[in-house]
């Protein structure tokens, strides 16, 4: 059938969250101890210790909004040394200006949508597409089927769970933290994936994460 591309599009939406470090006006009234020393030492040494908390009003961050569209090439191996070679997308800038690190996660997936097939012709297969979530139920069907990632530039994968585990799949339970951004810190997330084409060649689709923003709490 010769190369076949598939020429996909895809939204980010993203939420942003941001944990409140309460109002720190007038806080309790400092406990006190009497000290006492013999006149003649004229002074005695305290050990006073001073705690503050800083008060975060605002996380911003900088990411980019509306559709942003990538290309497939599944004719192009793959393999974990090299996860993006399929895929031709343009870097996802992330900017953090706050001044406390966030986290950047995938909190939903819905289905896919807008899938549109070239034409079939009578008597063939079914046409379908659908993502998953690990690599081996993609080699698992004939034609279809996909997996997409979200990472950075310079993430390095050396198991299949590791590449796995940042995929965007439709219904996921739990967010999946992505990367975190220091205090005016910057990310370039890049998509990665492998995807088999239809039986009848190109195709399109849309999918559309939506991505959580929050506070990193420094604690853990």
């Amino acid at each position: 059938m010769g190369k076949r591309k598939v020429l996909a599009g895809a939204v980010l939406m993203a939420v942003l969250l941001f944990q409140n470090a309460g109002t720190l006006a007038y806080a309790e009234e400092a406990v006190t101890r009497e000290t006492g020393f013999e006149a003649g030492d004229g002074a005695a040494d305290v050990k006073s210790e001073l705690t503050g908390t800083i008060k975060v009003e605002l996380i911003s961050v900088e990411l980019p909004v509306g559709g942003i569209e990538f290309e497939v090439d599944p004719s192009q191996p793959f393999s974990l040394a090299n996860p993006g070679e399929q895929i031709r997308s343009p870097s996802i800038r992330i900017a953090n200006h706050s001044v406390i690190p966030v986290k950047l996660q995938i909190a939903k997936v819905p289905e896919v949508e807008h899938v549109s097939y070239a034409p079939a012709f009578e008597g063939g297969p079914e046409q379908k597409f659908q993502l998953y979530g690990t690599l081996s139920e993609v080699d698992a069907q004939e034609y279809g089927a996909g997996i997409l990632v979200l990472g950075t530039e310079d993430d390095i994968y050396t198991k299949e769970s590791d590449f796995e585990r940042c995929a965007i799949v439709p219904g996921i339970e739990e967010a999946v933290t992505v990367t975190n951004v220091e205090a005016w810190g910057t990310r370039k997330l890049k998509l990665y994936g492998k995807v088999k084409p239809d039986f009848y060649g190109d195709f399109q689709f849309t999918v559309t994460p939506m991505l959580k923003i929050s506070a990193v709490n420094v604690t853990n």
